[in-house]
């Protein structure tokens, strides 16, 4: 979805957003459907952990990208018996959120075009999302913009 919105001639860094909701509805394969992630896919016999994938916001410079992802949790730890992981419906008062989650990608964007990857990093004891300032404030000011009350956002 991000490939189709890279300007001409983008390169880092650059920071973006896709509305997955509204990217989705826009295509006419895809109008009325929805991304789901499954956050523990190991653990199928035992858990459910199935969200939607609502916005994606990145910050893309040197090489990496982190990212930001606001979920609604549609099984959120759940024992899935009786839960068709394939067809279900949920009522969005049974819709967990919004739900935050930062990840960083090895990839960018170079020349209007994604450059690398685009895949999380190998499994490692350091896998954590490290944030400097400028791609915090980016952040911070995506979650007001969307969701002004899970911060406490400033008005305006």
């Amino acid at each position: 979805m991000l490939s189709l919105k890279i300007p001409d001639g983008q390169g880092e860094p650059y920071d973006w957003h896709v509305d997955v909701l509204a990217e989705l509805d826009s295509q006419k394969d895809y109008r009325s459907s929805t991304l789901v992630i499954d956050l523990k896919p190991k653990q199928n016999k035992t858990n459910i952990s199935l969200y939607e994938v609502m916005d994606v916001w990145g910050q893309s410079d040197s090489g990496w990208t982190p990212i930001l992802l606001r979920l609604g949790g549609l099984f959120v730890d759940q024992n899935p018996e009786g839960i068709n992981r394939e067809s279900f419906v949920r009522d969005d008062k049974d819709i967990d959120g919004p739900i935050y989650e930062f990840l960083y990608l090895s990839g960018s964007v170079g020349c209007g075009k994604l450059d690398g990857l685009w895949v999380p990093p190998p499994a490692s004891p350091t896998n954590a999302a490290l944030l400097w300032p400028g791609a915090l404030n980016y952040f911070f000011r995506c979650i007001c913009e969307r969701t002004p009350d899970v911060l406490n956002c400033p008005p305006g």
